[in-house]
């Protein structure tokens, strides 16, 4: 009774704080019978069953100690079904939320204000697509078993997302969020389930990088090439191999740069302004996410360890929910995202796998410039009818491309969006989840087309291995050499694409004889592949590989332990080992006071971004003012600023500085300067100097900001976790951790105006030797709701580089009742 009270009190004082001043709402929710009371029974923690329609046979939901559920069910249906309407008990109004971005109608719940991003979301195809996948998926799975396995899942999923919705009108339990907005949850759909998949696409793979790169080519031409070179100035880790000369054909490619004038800029200019409205899909995407694996010849117990940190946006609740799935079909443990019925990343009791971004070929984001009159647009010398839709109120354009995102005159720019063709990347997944080996594994991954995805890999075989699978477009022109993909091209079929790279060929490693994988979003394969692979605007710089490489291969014998200390407290910088002692050596005998102190504290630094370091932000603050002096006024003196300075206001370390984006090519270029004493081509300025004026700006800051001369590294960076509302009391944060953009730890922002609000969103440990002594952990909780005890619980441990066990048992029987929280029984209705 006492909890029932608290957990009461504790959602009447967050609705106050959401809610005060608006004197209906508060009304309506403090209602007894159906506002924040009502809704508060909803947490109580202890055993109870509930009927609900549709199930075949009973299921057994046992949630663990740390709030993780285990689903026991007896078949399929069910099984999808149960998960369904267990992540709804816990996350309605996020799957919801999700729900409406995904299909363009976010307007129809927060109000007009959202116009122009339901527009957008709209014209990108992804509302037009998830149904297109849905109907591929019902045409085929009489004759594809993939298909029929990912119908069947999805349907049931669907049916127990809406038995929830049922189940919580009638015993008055919604979401408070509903009651707050004045809102009802409309009906879950399977068609709904594929926008998830396509805003995934879009969230992990989408940019209008191309149309940066085609700005920056019309302002600066051919000093272009200097500035985002085709291949890295400095040496890299490619899990992929092909590290030896350039393919020629691909340097002269990347190279070959598609002239635009200045209608078509103007139009860049237009489309790169409207881009992603709300921001849900960074341009420059700053995600970078750490993954290796490592085989039993490097480990204490002679057996595989798996690390994975997936890099997502942060929020309350988070995007993952923890889950193990049971059936005499699966036996399956790890997360799962709201609205999909699979486990993304996770294991069984064979084999594990998590995933990074590849971040190749320009995010799968391609433009075109293509001839556009009265309704027809022009494709090898003949006009073809344009294709014309109306979805969510808006008009859509499509030529044979993809949509028309703006146009003047007879002239128009096309995207070609990987993400609108047909990938079942769902039925991929539901396959692996019951792989018991890497040749299954790797073949069910065959279909997976978008988004770009490293898959790590291991099983208690001992075989370790990475692969990239997607559709990986090959280029073909009529002329010698094609256009560079990553830059607007002609729409008028003298470019097109011909096919896509073998899946034979697609990056990949298994068992190499390093011992260990490392890929964590650096290009996967080097400058001799005989494929065009994009450039370096759109990979990682490769600093944070370089770190994990360089430590797995001077280790062994490594441990759990081990690994948990590389991913969540080693916060060594890379790039300042490598920059810092080149940027002592010449800064050496510089007459400054100012300096003087700074080259102090570098001298003596370990390279590590602790929180309590004064050297670590001494380094950052004076890499970004450098970053800065070099290219924004190598900027100045080109045209690209001020005119499209809204538009490319890079800044150093992923774009960490506030309003401004970053561009990974940039901060390549920075290590290559630094470490060779010249700016050259983009600055005549002398590095000494240079690096002199950064470093009194940056101390100039730092000690107007904290005069006591108490600048460490944890006043700056730290993450925040914002309420998926936007409403800072629901929010926590931000609390200091160590690391930067160059860290395992990585994010990019800075405080106090810039905290990141994104980092490893799961970070997860396998242990081979023994499955049940695997880790993990998210920054959330399992609950969307913020009287919950489990709304934000995980936070604290992921903040400290803590670990919860990942429980895992194959049947409820055989869970041990000390690591039981409650069991919820759904019953079949007689």
């Amino acid at each position: 009774m006492k909890n029932s009270i608290y957990l009461i009190i504790g959602a009447i004082i967050v609705v106050l704080i959401v809610v005060i001043g608006s004197i209906t709402p508060l009304i309506s929710l403090l209602n007894p019978e159906t506002g924040v009371p009502r809704n508060a029974s909803n947490l109580i923690i202890g055993n109870e069953t509930i009927q609900i329609p549709g199930l075949q046979h009973d299921v057994t939901i046992i949630q663990d100690r740390y709030g993780v559920y285990h689903i026991y069910a007896q078949d399929n249906h069910d099984l999808f079904l149960a998960l369904g309407f267990i992540q709804a008990k816990n996350r309605l109004f996020e799957l919801e939320l999700f729900k409406l971005t995904a299909m363009g109608e976010l307007a129809n719940m927060l109000g007009s204000g959202y116009y122009n991003y339901d527009r957008f979301q709209t014209m990108t195809g992804a509302p037009l697509t998830a149904q297109r996948d849905w109907n591929a998926i019902v045409s085929n799975m009489s004759v594809n078993s993939t298909d029929y396995l990912t119908y069947q899942a999805v349907t049931a999923y669907s049916q127990g997302i809406n038995d929830y919705i049922n189940y919580s009108e009638s015993h008055n339990l919604l979401p408070f969020e509903f009651n707050l907005l004045d809102y009802k949850p409309g009906y879950w759909s399977p068609v709904d389930t594929f926008a998830v998949q396509e805003y995934m696409i879009q969230t992990l793979e989408f940019s209008d990088d191309s149309i940066l790169y085609s700005l920056l080519s019309y302002k600066i031409g051919s000093l272009v090439n200097d500035l985002i070179t085709p291949f890295s100035p400095i040496p890299q880790f490619y899990y992929g191999g092909y590290n030896g000369t350039p393919n020629q054909y691909v340097l002269s490619m990347s190279e070959n740069t598609y002239p635009i004038n200045a209608t078509v800029a103007s139009l860049a200019v237009s489309i790169a302004k409207m881009w992603d409205p709300l921001h849900l899909f960074p341009p420059n995407p700053t995600d970078h996410s750490n993954e290796w694996v490592v085989s039993g010849n490097r480990t204490a117990t002679g057996k595989p360890i798996l690390v994975g940190g997936p890099v997502l946006g942060f929020s309350l609740p988070s995007i993952w929910f923890q889950v193990q799935l049971v059936d005499p079909h699966f036996d399956v443990y790890g997360v799962v995202l709201p609205g999909a019925p699979i486990i993304v990343i996770g294991y069984n009791e064979h084999i594990g796998w998590t995933l990074t971004d590849t971040q190749a070929i320009s995010w799968g984001t391609f433009f075109f410039v293509q001839n556009v009159v009265n309704g027809t647009y022009l494709w090898n010398g003949t006009y073809q009818p344009v294709k014309s839709y109306i979805v969510n109120g808006f008009r859509v354009n499509w030529t044979n491309l993809g949509p028309i995102l703006d146009q003047n005159g007879s002239t128009a720019i096309v995207m070609d969006w990987l993400g609108n063709m047909f990938t079942n990347d769902i039925g991929a997944i539901l396959n692996i989840m019951n792989a018991t080996n890497w040749k299954q594994f790797s073949s069910d991954l065959e279909i997976w087309k978008a988004p770009y995805q490293n898959f790590a890999f291991a099983d208690i075989n001992d075989t370790i291995a990475d692969i990239s699978p997607a559709y990986y477009p090959i280029f073909s022109s009529t002329n010698a050499v094609p256009y560079n993909p990553n830059a607007i091209m002609p729409g008028n079929g003298t470019q097109y694409i011909s096919g896509s790279i073998p899946y034979s060929m697609v990056p990949h490693a298994v068992n190499p004889s390093d011992g260990f994988i490392v890929s964590s979003n650096q290009r996967q394969v080097g400058p001799a592949y005989p494929y065009w692979f994009g450039d370096t605007m759109t990979p990682s710089p490769g600093f944070r590989a370089m770190l994990e490489e360089s430590y797995l291969r001077t280790h062994t014998d490594l441990t759990i332990t081990d690994m948990m200390n590389l991913q969540s407290h080693n916060y060594t910088d890379y790039e300042a080992v490598m920059a810092v002692p080149y940027m002592l050596k010449y800064m050496a005998g510089y007459q400054n006071a100012t300096v003087e102190s700074a080259l102090s504290m570098l001298s003596s630094w370990n390279y590590s971004m602790d929180v309590n370091s004064r050297a670590a932000s001494v380094w950052f603050f004076t890499y970004m003012y450098l970053f800065n002096e070099i290219f924004h006024t190598f900027f100045k003196d080109h045209g690209v600023f001020p005119e499209y300075r809204d538009i490319l206001n890079v800044t150093g370390m992923g774009g960490s500085f506030p309003n401004s984006i970053g561009i990974a090519s940039f901060d390549l270029d920075m290590a290559h300067m630094i470490i060779n004493d010249s700016a050259y081509p983009f600055s005549n300025q002398s590095m000494t100097n240079l690096t002199a004026s950064a470093m009194i700006k940056a101390m100039d800051y730092l000690e107007s900001e904290y005069p006591s001369g108490n600048y460490t590294w944890g006043h700056f960076y730290g993450f925040v976790f914002p309420s998926l509302l936007g409403i800072s009391q629901l929010s926590v944060g931000p609390l200091p951790r160590g690391g930067d953009y160059n860290t395992p730890n990585d994010a990019s922002g800075v405080g106090p105006y810039n905290w990141p609000s994104g980092g490893q969103s799961f970070t997860m440990i396998l242990n081979f030797a023994n499955l049940s002594d695997s880790y993990g952990v998210y920054p959330g909780g399992q609950s969307e709701n913020p009287a919950s005890p489990l709304y934000s619980n995980y936070i604290n441990y992921w903040i400290n580089g803590e670990y919860l066990p990942l429980i895992f048992y194959p049947s409820a029987s055989s869970f041990p009742s000390k690591s039981i929280m409650d069991t919820t029984t759904l019953e079949v209705i007689q």
